[in-house]
């Protein structure tokens, strides 16, 4: 009855994350295809009158010349850096929202947080895990109430901190600072949530303090008491 109960157990949490998934991507879709803003003369008319992209301000010009559609659907690409800087999660996600790509807010974990609606945009932003193929950029910041963020980019591309590893492979994580890093922060180690797991083997700290690389062992068994 033990072994049955597991396996329905993980039957159960298999299909509740694949109708989430199901549902991510549908949402996905729905936002492409009720987006306002589809071709170079939708883009004009809108331009035409207030609208989101008003908060861009002086970056407006450089963000427009950087807007490409795709494909007959009318998928936008566009430079996101213009996105990156003094903008709310709110202004940030109203601007996605006229291309269909509201659902990418979570790839900008640096936008200002003035409201409770910024705060909910950012904090319930699903992030894909990082990669062990290259260096996971870090960036610690210090907020105005003096809690402690962590931002983590790859690529380019913003993901959660959390690397999914199916072989042995080390893992470098190298800090980044802004004007917002506290002066003269430095890497001193790692903890770990589950440190009997025994699957990181070594832990090394550069001589600056900028980086850390973590080296796995997946073949480790798991530690017993």
């Amino acid at each position: 009855m033990k072994t049955v109960s597991k396996l329905s157990a993980a039957i159960l949490t298999s299909l509740l994350f694949s109708s989430a998934a199901i549902q991510a991507a549908t949402q996905q879709q729905i936002d492409a295809a009720l987006a306002p803003v589809k071709s170079a003369a939708m883009l004009q008319a809108t331009l035409s009158q207030p609208s989101a992209l008003d908060a861009l301000g002086d970056e407006l010009p450089a963000f427009i010349a950087s807007i490409q559609f795709s494909n007959a659907a009318g998928q936008a690409t566009f430079d996101n850096s213009q996105l990156q800087t003094n903008l709310t999660a709110t202004e940030v996600y109203q601007i996605l929202a006229l291309f269909g790509q509201q659902s990418t807010i979570g790839q900008y974990p640096d936008a200002l947080a003035y409201s409770d609606t910024d705060r909910l945009l950012l904090e319930n932003a699903v992030l894909p895990f990082c990669s062990a193929d290259s260096p996971i950029k870090l960036r610690v910041i210090l907020k105005n109430d003096n809690q402690v963020k962590f931002n983590y980019r790859q690529a380019g591309v913003a993901c959660d901190g959390n690397v999914e590893l199916t072989e042995n492979t080390s893992i470098t994580y190298k800090l980044v600072h802004t004007k917002r890093t506290p002066k003269g922060l430095r890497i001193t180690g790692a903890g770990f949530a589950n440190p009997f797991d025994a699957h990181i083997k070594r832990v090394t700290v550069s001589d600056d303090g900028q980086s850390l690389t973590l080296e796995n062992d997946i073949n480790n068994p798991e530690f017993k008491i």
